[in-house]
């Protein structure tokens, strides 16, 4: 039951802190694009600038629900 209220917890937080981090969808989805493409094509591409922001702001955005799920999780099972 403590492993289903963690992913819950990571579920809404993740939600919740969606609209903090990126616009609408597509503005994720052209993270995830950017975090895939190896940094070499980027740089040539110019678009590095934007690869470094985009893979911190995917990065900051799960480790926040990461963060709520093993935090629900920790204080469920002390």
């Amino acid at each position: 039951m403590t492993i289903l209220l963690s992913i819950l917890a990571v579920l809404v937080v993740l939600r919740l802190t969606f609209n903090w981090f990126f616009d609408d969808l597509d503005d994720l989805m052209e993270a995830v694009k950017l975090w895939f493409t190896p940094e070499i094509i980027t740089v040539f591409r110019g678009k590095w600038g934007d690869e470094m922001w985009a893979e911190l702001k995917i990065f900051v955005w799960l480790v926040l629900g990461v963060a709520a799920g093993f935090s629900v999780h920790a204080f469920l099972n002390s």
